[in-house]
């Protein structure tokens, strides 16, 4: 069930909270990856969380950098 009072604040603020959060949770999840994939960033890690976010599209950078990893050993 959905609480209507969190529904009528997130209608007045044009969902504007929600994006800063979810794109505060994508940046702390940045901020926790390996250096081995964050020295790979072409910009700052809140930059890479906005576009994330605005993108609604989150890569699974641990992932491309095994892929990585496979590739140079073979």
């Amino acid at each position: 069930m959905l609480n209507h009072k969190i529904e009528k604040f997130l209608e007045d603020n044009n969902f504007t909270y929600l994006y800063l959060l979810l794109a505060n949770l994508e940046a702390e999840r940045l901020s926790n990856l390996p250096y081995s994939v964050k020295k790979n960033f072409k910009d700052i890690l809140t930059n890479l969380a906005l576009e994330h976010i605005a993108a609604n599209e989150i890569p699974d950078y641990i992932v491309e950098e095994l892929e990585l990893l496979e590739d140079e050993t073979v």
